[in-house]
């Protein structure tokens, strides 16, 4: 556990700092994810199931920061594995029994919906311009999409292959690069499929401050993705 971390379990463990826990959680994130993923691929022939499993590892890994207490010494992904595991597992079983659930095909388009309402919350003057931000916006919640599935699409051309591993890594870099409150929402709607009105629930903001976030990440990330292409060219 490297010293900036061991500042953020202290933060949370001794003031409850509730930004120290989120941060926390977007540390962590990825390896739950992956957790989440190595639940997933063993039962691979379920279809549509890759956001519940991904949204229940969430859910295990902010238990276990509720319950992890550093002092002891144990380091906290092994400490935390048992109970993400669990998280995801107890899920699937739930989902053996729907009960009044939301389509995948609904939760879908409320996704998008909420996403091109919060980039449109500005009013633009010129149409166009309203249009290619929206454009942007989207497509970039496109390739953040994309790369939360657990499973990358198959290419017959190597070259396509290469060349978006390529440009997902540089966009998870980016990512790394936002601001402490974007990134949080970034990865919490996009690689754990949580709906602004949830994200808000763990911010302890209203969902309209959410769209702002969200709105703002797109749009630095898009900056930073067009100057590297610029500096690439």
């Amino acid at each position: 556990m490297d010293a900036n971390e061991r500042q953020l379990w202290d933060r949370w463990r001794d003031h409850h700092d509730v930004d120290a826990r989120s941060e926390l959680v977007v540390r962590h994130s990825d390896w739950a994810r992956q957790v989440a993923r190595s639940v997933y691929c063993r039962i691979y022939g379920a279809s549509n199931i890759w956001e519940d499993c991904a949204q229940n590892a969430l859910i295990g890994l902010l238990e276990s920061i509720d319950r992890f207490d550093p002092s002891r010494g144990v380091d906290f992904e092994p400490y935390a594995r048992f109970r993400v595991r669990g998280s995801v597992f107890n899920g699937l079983r739930q989902l053996l029994h729907p009960s009044g659930r939301v389509s995948d095909k609904d939760e879908a388009r409320n996704a998008v919906r909420e996403r091109a309402m919060s980039i449109q919350e500005d009013s633009y003057d010129d149409p166009l311009e309203a249009f290619v931000a929206t454009a942007v916006g989207l497509g970039l919640g496109f390739l953040l999409d994309a790369q939360s599935l657990p499973v990358p699409a198959a290419h017959a051309d190597a070259y396509t292959a290469a060349e978006e591993r390529e440009r997902d890594a540089l966009v998870s870099e980016f990512v790394k690069l936002l601001p402490e409150k974007e990134r949080f929402v970034v990865v919490m709607h996009y690689y754990h499929h949580l709906p602004f009105v949830e994200v808000a629930e763990r911010l302890k903001v209203t969902k309209g401050r959410i769209s702002q976030l969200h709105k703002q990440a797109l749009e630095r990330l898009r900056f930073l993705l067009r100057d590297h292409w610029t500096e690439s060219a």
